[in-house]
């Protein structure tokens, strides 16, 4: 899966529940923004020990 389809799931996610224009614009350049700073090796690993972290 390359950025912008990763992107476009992200957006039918974000209309599916409802996110405001601005909402789902602030999440889009966050997300964008991230595509440079990590590998996505390093988005997986990161991600996911975060949202294990929030569930205990």
């Amino acid at each position: 899966m390359d950025n912008r389809q990763a992107l476009g799931y992200m957006l039918l996610a974000l209309k599916r529940l409802g996110y405001s224009k601005e909402e789902a614009k602030k999440i889009y350049r966050e997300m964008y923004y991230l595509f440079d700073i990590y590998t996505e090796e390093e988005a997986e690993e990161k991600g996911f020990d975060w949202y294990r972290s929030i569930e205990e």
